[in-house]
């Protein structure tokens, strides 16, 4: 079974990527973002061609909660 992507990412990691697109380009109205957008779109791409998890993986990394042992 293989995994549902969206232009050959993940859901989440499109729906991150639209969202800082929109954010910057539209409602900053910082056009040349746009080349950023494009460029983070393909190293996407090409880190999901052989395991398309791992985005999900990196985002629930970063929202993962530290535990400091004192």
């Amino acid at each position: 079974m293989q995994r549902e992507l969206i232009l050959g990412i993940p859901a989440l990691g499109m729906l991150s990527l639209l969202l800082v697109a929109v954010f910057t380009m539209y409602i900053l109205q910082q056009y040349y973002f746009g080349i950023f957008i494009a460029i983070l779109y393909v190293v996407m791409r090409i880190l999901t061609k052989k395991d398309p998890y791992l985005i999900d993986i990196l985002i629930e990394h970063v929202n993962q909660k530290d535990f400091l042992v004192p």
